[in-house]
């Protein structure tokens, strides 16, 4: 390949506002974008709504990927539908939540009745009643299922992962309107008890086939690669003594040459936590060394694998119908730290499966990694190899991840005995 992506081309004109990109894609590549579709995060009045039209946003607990408060969404649908309709087109919007393990156990244990503190049971209703007022909002219960499943392999008298998707399918058989009317109550079309005993032979099959899901692999692959970066981050800021362009510089050249993958999500948001001269509280434990950051390394690392699963949902479409994803969590830090960087423009190519994002400090960031990375990684940003190691990412080597992982821990506690 000596061509860059038409996906990366056209968000680089956008980000920097570059006509003549635009210019020489309509002439030498313009059948290339049949099947693109765009999102550009805006402030325009006239543009789509993202909150749902439920006022989703001022939920503190509940997360978008996409900077919104609008956007601009564009695609061959809406286009030919514009064409046809004097400037005006209609688009389909999938809203999905995700959740992290926390929030759904909260879930699982509110519907079964059991004792949930007033904090938790609001949030937990308040995020129900999205799905009862709005049906197209759907429940991804994906993100806890990967991180749960290995506790599940691991030890078959461990019911937490089985208990929580059988809480979720019950969801299914829940009087909505009863619900909206009185949320302190939940009426199931059938006795709660026969309802859990008919659900579990289903969630039963789920969990199983998931032991060997190439879905979940991949996402435990790289939930082991995020972390061998955020301790390899960890082992660099006591290094280089908190010079944040040394670590970029050395994370850089760690992605590509160990990791096998540029890992940018994660590469912007530790550069985006460090930046002021408080790093923000998610990376504490990695820049205060203690005997607990080999634990907290890993809840991070599945939290940033979380967001990769969020970007994933939101390639999807039916139909020419665009997901907008959020993510709910308990974990203020972690709000936080997504709230500081997010997704200011999403490019997606169905045809090859491609997708970029460019974030609301992207250009910055794309300057200073120009800036600090060394001469051995410039050599490998050719559109080929940029191409392969993309390639690599979707389906990631377990056991390699597992063997880095393993290596970067053993450095980490040695370093700490020090």
């Amino acid at each position: 390949m000596s061509e860059r992506p038409v996906i990366d081309l056209l968000l680089e004109g956008i980000l920097n506002g570059d006509d003549r990109i635009f210019e020489t894609v309509a002439e030498t590549r313009a059948m290339e974008c049949l099947d693109i579709r765009a999102l550009i995060s805006t402030t325009t009045s006239n543009a789509i709504d993202l909150d749902l039209g439920l006022g989703l946003q001022p939920c503190e607990y509940v997360i978008p990927i996409f900077e919104g408060p609008r956007a601009w969404l564009m695609s061959r649908h809406t286009a030919v539908q514009s064409r046809l309709e004097n400037g005006r087109s209609l688009v389909m919007l999938d809203y999905s939540l995700g959740f992290d393990s926390n929030f759904a156990d909260k879930l699982k244990a509110l519907i079964n009745g059991r004792n949930v503190g007033q904090a938790d049971r609001d949030r937990v209703t308040a995020v129900l009643k999205l799905k009862a007022i709005n049906p197209r909002v759907q429940f991804d219960v994906v993100p806890f299922l990967c991180e749960n499943t290995r506790l599940d392999r691991d030890d078959s008298d461990n019911n937490r992962p089985l208990e929580t998707l059988i809480a979720f399918y019950m969801l299914d058989h829940l009087d909505w309107p009863a619900f909206l009317a009185d949320s302190t109550q939940f009426k199931f079309d059938t006795d709660i008890g026969e309802l859990r005993r008919r659900l579990r032979p289903k969630a039963e099959n789920v969990l199983s086939s998931l032991h060997s899901s190439s879905e979940v692999l991949i996402q435990e692959a790289r939930a082991m690669g995020t972390q061998a970066l955020l301790l390899r981050f960890a082992a660099l800021w006591q290094t280089h003594k908190g010079d944040r362009k040394l670590v970029l510089r050395d994370l850089l050249d760690f992605s590509i040459f160990e990791l096998g993958a540029l890992q940018i999500t994660e590469l912007t948001l530790i550069w985006r936590g460090t930046l002021e001269k408080q790093v923000m509280p998610f990376f504490g434990p990695l820049i205060n060394p203690s005997v607990k950051t080999l634990k907290s390394s890993r809840g991070m690392a599945w939290d940033l694998t979380h967001l990769r699963s969020l970007q994933d949902t939101a390639r999807k479409s039916a139909y020419g119908s665009f997901f907008i994803p959020y993510f709910v969590s308990l974990d203020e830090r972690w709000r936080d730290l997504l709230r500081l960087n997010p997704i200011k423009i999403m490019m997606i190519d169905d045809a090859r499966r491609a997708i970029c994002f460019g974030r609301s400090m992207e250009v910055e960031f794309q300057f200073l990694i120009n800036q600090v990375m060394s001469d051995h990684a410039k050599a490998e940003m050719t559109p080929t190899k940029v191409q392969e190691r993309r390639l690599a990412a979707r389906s990631l080597d377990r056991h390699a991840m597992e063997t880095l992982l393993e290596k970067e821990k053993r450095t980490w506690a040695s370093n700490l005995a020090k």
